[in-house]
């Protein structure tokens, strides 16, 4: 079969064309705030993310493992990576996968859970491995046989953006308090006179570290809420140390466990993630528990800076439109009254001038007696002397 130039032509472009859309279809980028960055991951440590890869997961499983992963597929709100590398099982190659389900906090904050089972023979990570080879879809990548604890989330903040993640501590800890520390070891500290601030800054909880020096959520003094989540009368916040970690002592993030009774407050604190389940009553491994009594309690009637400042926002609409209603209502009334104001001086005016025009006259004197009755007066009045005396 002969073929002219131009079937040729569009033969090729259709070749292109289609090569190009199999590969884009393919691409698998992670979400545009992850790209080109480093995170401190609450239970990872620090990770890096280039527009399709993601440094730092570290995981291993029979002697293999990787720290390196490359965006695998993304679905709503699920990210599944796969490992770079393949798990050595019994002589076959297998992958590893991780789904992730990602929830934005900010433009620099991120919780997730992670949606696979717990997986013994990968140092309790939880991820899926499938034969090398085999095409994994993302239901089959965050397939699970048992539902997350509610506490069993993670969270991820820009290492350069700390400061920016700050958001409102629940309720129970909106106060000024004193507190008593327990370790896991049983030494008691802290107690009278000691200061848990979180009244001067709602975003932030601050220690009085002169009064009492025992370190509290790993930090130097200062951490900030980055989310919570409450599990039935239980909020599990986890917050950030903007200081310098160490590892052994001070630690990038830690796990709040608070619950209230009455007035007093109990917190339960963990390094890292919250694990699941973590509660106010067990102190787990090197964590201490605190129980706390407030100086005085500033709670207020929402609990995010996103509804404060959605509620400002209207408040603050709602004046300006008051305003600009008040003004508007005064310009109209001034323009009325200057109207009404000329109507009134031309009309004076017009009066004026035709009062010059009439013949001066005085008015009856007996104005409130009917001009019949005054005409009869005046005719009787006008006869004669004479006439009467005759």
């Amino acid at each position: 079969m002969k073929m002219n130039y131009r079937d040729s032509y569009w033969g090729v472009y259709f070749i292109c064309f289609g090569s190009l859309l199999s590969t884009t279809e393919s691409t698998c980028n992670y979400p545009t705030d992850l790209q080109n960055g480093v995170w401190d991951d609450s239970q990872k440590g620090s990770i890096t993310y280039t527009t399709t890869t993601m440094t730092g997961y570290t995981y291993s499983s029979y002697s293999s493992g990787s720290s390196v992963w490359d965006c695998h597929l993304i679905e709503g709100d699920f990210v599944v990576s796969k490992a770079q590398g393949t798990i050595d099982l019994f002589g076959s190659p297998f992958d590893a996968y991780i789904c992730q389900k990602l929830t934005k906090i900010t433009s620099y904050s991120y919780y997730y859970y992670l949606e696979s089972d717990v997986q013994a023979n990968a140092g309790n990570d939880r991820l899926n491995v499938f034969s090398t080879g085999t095409t994994v879809s993302v239901s089959q990548a965050c397939s699970k046989t048992t539902a997350i604890p509610t506490e069993e989330f993670h969270v991820l903040v820009k290492t350069a953006n700390i400061a920016d993640v700050k958001q409102w501590f629940p309720t129970p800890l909106l106060g000024t308090f004193e507190y008593t520390k327990v370790t896991d070891a049983g030494v008691s500290s802290c107690g009278t006179g000691s200061v848990w601030d979180v009244c001067a800054n709602r975003t932030t909880m601050t220690l009085n570290m002169t009064q009492c020096s025992s370190v509290v959520a790993y930090s130097q003094g200062e951490v900030y809420a980055v989310t919570y989540i409450v599990s039935g009368s239980t909020y599990f916040v986890v917050v950030v140390n903007p200081g310098t970690p160490d590892g052994s002592t001070y630690f990038r993030f830690s796990c709040l466990a608070v619950s209230q009774s009455g007035s007093t407050v109990t917190v339960v604190e963990k390094s890292g993630s919250c694990e699941p389940g973590q509660n106010t009553n067990l102190v787990g491994t090197g964590g201490s528990k605190y129980t706390m009594t407030p100086y005085i309690t500033c709670p207020f009637t929402t609990d995010s800076p996103e509804e404060d400042s959605s509620n400002l926002g209207l408040i603050i609409g709602i004046v300006v439109a008051l305003v600009l209603l008040i003004a508007i209502a005064a310009v109209i009334g001034y323009i009325i009254y200057k109207k009404k104001k000329k109507q009134i001086h031309v009309y004076d005016k017009h009066k004026e001038e035709n009062a010059n025009d009439l013949p001066m006259s005085r008015p009856p004197l007996y104005s409130g007696i009917p001009s019949q009755r005054l005409h009869r007066n005046a005719t009787a009045n006008s006869t004669s002397p004479t006439e009467t005396g005759s």
